[in-house]
Order: structure tokens, then C-alpha cells, then sequence
């Protein structure tokens, strides 16, 4: 699968979806927040527009905003198909104090690329979604933040990735970090662009534990 990575536009912009890849992954950039009240209402039409994006365009497209349920704020990305929103994933924790609150756990989205796993903001920190992610069959997991650059998530994306033997790409603050499914670094191309390969078979080994009474 080719993943197209776009560190500058608040939203996913028509302009930027021509091209040859099929996953268009827009990070926080600094973008307005998406009040579901108004969306609901017609004030805002940003979720709508980006279903109409997906479909004119025939990509898929995850886009990472903040967002405000009725004075509830929290960090989110959605997944836009075929004129259709998938979903929307919250960071399912959050381990330092501030506005935002935790939601839901993590979520797959099946695609025509596979199964994509989604983590938002802390959730990086989390391994245990990221392997109930790839458990439950992801083939790409990608995790959205607008942390700033750090050598450490760097080498958790890696790490992760050769653990749980499924590619990631973990968007930051300008910049994005990407590992093969065998946890190898894969650099961005001058357009922003990686190839990403999933593991076409895998074993699933599960292991019980007897405890005594």
C-alpha cells in the first residue's frame, strides 16, 4: 500500500489527493476544532466535506482534529471511505492533566487495503492497543499526535512494529516516522509518500494459564 502524509494543511485539501497511493493521512496541524454540535446542526460542514473528498477522489483518508462534544474536548481522528465516515477514534488515554479527556478503546476500520488500526495522541504509549490492534487482525496501524519530535517514538514505532509484526506509521508535530513490518525504519519520499507492506500470513499463538484454588 502507498501512504500519502500531510504535515502542513489543517484539513485534507482537494489538491493534495491527486496522485498514485491510496491511504491520504492529514495530522493535527495546528486545525480548528470540530464541534459535533454544529456539525449536527449545518453550521459546519468540515466532516461532510471530507466524505465528499474520499469519494471524488477514491482514497482513503484519516484525518486527526480536536474535538468538542458539547464542552467535552478530546483528541480524535476520523476515517473517511467511499463518501462515508468510518469512525472516529479518541485517544483512549491520556497520562498527563490538561482540557482533553479520554474516550473509547481503539477501533478497526476495514478497508479495501485491509484492516487499520487507528491510535490517537498518548496512545502511543499504550502497547497493549497497539497489540489488541494487531490481534485483532490489523494489517496498518496508524497513530496521529502533535507531540513534538522524539528520538523515544521513533524507536517505539520500530519496536512495536517488529513485536506485532504490522507496519505503523506514527505522524508528529512535522514530521512522521514509519517501520516495516519486521520493524525497520522506511523513509519518506520527497512527496511525502511510503510503501508499506503487511504480512500476508501470520500464526496467532495464544497461551493459557492454570492457577491453582
Amino acid at each position: 500500500m502507498k501512504v500519502k502524509i500531510d504535515l502542513n494543511a489543517t484539513f485534507p485539501l482537494a489538491e493534495n489527493l491527486d496522485g498514485d497511493f491510496n491511504l491520504f493521512i492529514n495530522g493535527f496541524n495546528d486545525c480548528e476544532r470540530v464541534k459535533y454540535g454544529k456539525e449536527l446542526n449545518g453550521q459546519t460542514t468540515r466532516l461532510k466535506d471530507i466524505c465528499h473528498l474520499s469519494e471524488r477522489y477514491d482514497k482513503i483518508i484519516i484525518s486527526a482534529f480536536d474535538t468538542d462534544n458539547y464542552g467535552i474536548l478530546k483528541q480524535s481522528a476520523g476515517v473517511f471511505y467511499k463518501g462515508k465516515l468510518l469512525g472516529i477514534s479518541d485517544t483512549s488515554t491520556v497520562y498527563a492533566d490538561g482540557y482533553y479527556m479520554p474516550g473509547c478503546g481503539g477501533k478497526l476500520y476495514q478497508t479495501d487495503l485491509g484492516k487499520i488500526g487507528l491510535a490517537v495522541g498518548d496512545d502511543i504509549y499504550s502497547f497493549s492497543l497497539f497489540k489488541a490492534l494487531a490481534v485483532c487482525g490489523a494489517e496498518l496501524i496508524v497513530a496521529t499526535t502533535n507531540f513534538k519530535k522524539k528520538e523515544i517514538n521513533s524507536i517505539l514505532t520500530r519496536a512495536y512494529a517488529f513485536l506485532l509484526g504490522v507496519p505503523i506509521v506514527l505522524l508528529y508535530s512535522g514530521g512522521a516516522y514509519a517501520s516495516d513490518a519486521g520493524g525497520n525504519p522506511v523513509q519518506l519520499n520527497e512527496d511525502k509518500t511510503v510503501e508499506l507492506t503487511p504480512y500476508a500470513e501470520y500464526v496467532l499463538k495464544i497461551t493459557k494459564t492454570r492457577f491453582n484454588r
